[in-house]
């Protein structure tokens, strides 16, 4: 056991400063709340969704390496936040600070964790849960205008929005055929919901297994939105017992 803590509270505290960075999709997109989401909030949603799906998932997933993925994934945004091509940055100039992000943890913190391991993994998908925590991460993107939506903390039409992200070609044509916000992203996102015959031949995955992954992740995306759809998706609270919820300050 090590005698001195101080350089596994710092990489704590660096994954504190995700509680803090705001997810720049909301903000960009003029989203009207009290609080937006941050990254902190994306991170455990991803793990939750991991752990409420994994009794339907295959036994031969390693539940250990998939939340390391999701703890990891986004780390180096405390350094660089959350960067989004629509702000004018390009790919290359992304890559290039992300990668001066993670030497940075991995030269200070390999010692706590393989940092550099872990995001690259991810990064690079070589693995099936690397390939999971992609899908639920876009799962996440979808969920969250879900929710900003039925809300009703949405206005397509603010002028303030970044005008190449709301006239964007997709988004501009989904509009004029009546969708709002949720229905785009959720569109959009459920595209990437998949697993290829390249991808299984990298992962030594047989094709039944990999749609049995896809059908469990599925059939939990599409009833996000189908709860949505129906109004439904905000009513949890309404089945709470009274008795328990005496001294709520937030109901």
């Amino acid at each position: 056991m090590p005698n001195d803590m101080k350089e596994q509270v710092k990489l704590f505290m660096i994954f504190d400063i995700l509680g803090d960075t705001e997810r720049t999709g909301p903000v960009i997109w003029q989203i009207k709340r009290k609080r937006l989401e941050d990254i902190k909030d994306h991170i455990l949603d991803l793990l939750l969704m991991a752990r409420i799906l994994r009794n339907y998932l295959p036994d031969f997933i390693n539940f250990d390496k998939l939340y390391d993925y999701i703890i990891c994934h986004d780390l180096p945004e405390a350094i660089t936040g959350d960067i989004t091509a629509f702000e004018g940055i390009t790919k290359e100039e992304k890559e290039k600070v992300t990668n001066v992000a993670i030497e940075y943890l991995q030269q200070r913190f390999g010692h706590v964790m393989d940092l550099k391991k872990i995001i690259m993994g991810y990064e690079e998908r070589i693995d099936i849960e690397a390939k999971i925590t992609k899908i639920l991460d876009k799962i996440s993107s979808f969920f969250a205008f879900l929710k900003y939506q039925s809300e009703q903390n949405v206005d397509m039409n603010n002028p303030h929005i970044i005008p190449s992200l709301r006239y964007h070609p997709y988004v501009d044509q989904k509009i004029k055929e009546g969708k709002d916000i949720g229905d785009i992203f959720f569109e959009f996102h459920m595209h990437d919901i998949n697993i290829s015959d390249k991808e299984c031949e990298k992962y030594q995955l047989s094709r039944k297994d990999a749609d049995k992954i896809l059908e469990v992740i599925r059939a939990f995306a599409n009833e996000l939105y189908i709860q949505k759809l129906k109004g439904t998706l905000l009513d949890v609270k309404e089945t709470f017992p009274s008795e328990g919820m005496k001294y709520n300050k937030g109901r």
